[in-house]
């Protein structure tokens, strides 16, 4: 008899058990590159620097703005403006820096503002079919009614390479 009580005890829990799937969130920055909105993940990021010198470079390409000084080690200052905004090819006027975590090169990113950071699913990054690592963009993140896109930290040192001959 005890048996049987067991059994449906256990038999009503298991009924009343649900699987709740876990899903995987993303943390996104979103900034600003000349009053337009871009985004990337926020482990992609080491640092985010207000008001430092950069230092220009001779005979480097146009979206090669130099290098800022980051506790003693140089940082390749990207102007993006003229790699993905053809109608703004001047760098942002605010002097703030996205510095990217990267294991093999020192890249940061000239932006005009930051905007917030938010939490998404990791399935609601909208991949832009057949990109490659040279690519500038993933893909598009959907956020308050709006398409914002999503950079590709590689592309930025896959062109370097590319245009200095180190590929």
């Amino acid at each position: 008899m005890n048996e049987e009580i067991i059994e449906k005890i256990e038999q009503q829990q298991s009924e009343k058990t649900e699987v709740i799937e876990e899903k995987k969130m993303t943390t996104w920055l979103i900034f600003s590159i000349a009053k337009k909105k871009f985004a990337v993940k926020s482990s992609d990021v080491l640092e985010i620097i207000r008001d430092v010198a950069v230092y220009k470079l001779p005979f480097m390409p146009a979206y090669v703005e130099g290098v800022l000084n980051r506790r003693g080690d140089p940082f390749t200052v990207i102007n993006p403006c003229v790699l993905i905004l053809e109608n703004e090819p001047k760098p942002p006027e605010e002097p703030l820096f996205l510095i990217f975590k990267r294991s093999d090169d020192q890249l940061s990113l000239h932006i005009s503002d930051i905007l917030f950071f938010t939490e998404m699913e990791e399935g609601d990054l909208n991949l832009i079919p057949g990109s490659n690592d040279e690519g500038y963009f993933l893909g598009t993140l959907g956020y308050g009614g709006e398409e914002i896109p999503v950079l590709n930290p590689n592309a930025f040192e896959q062109l370097i390479r590319k245009d200095l001959g180190s590929a």
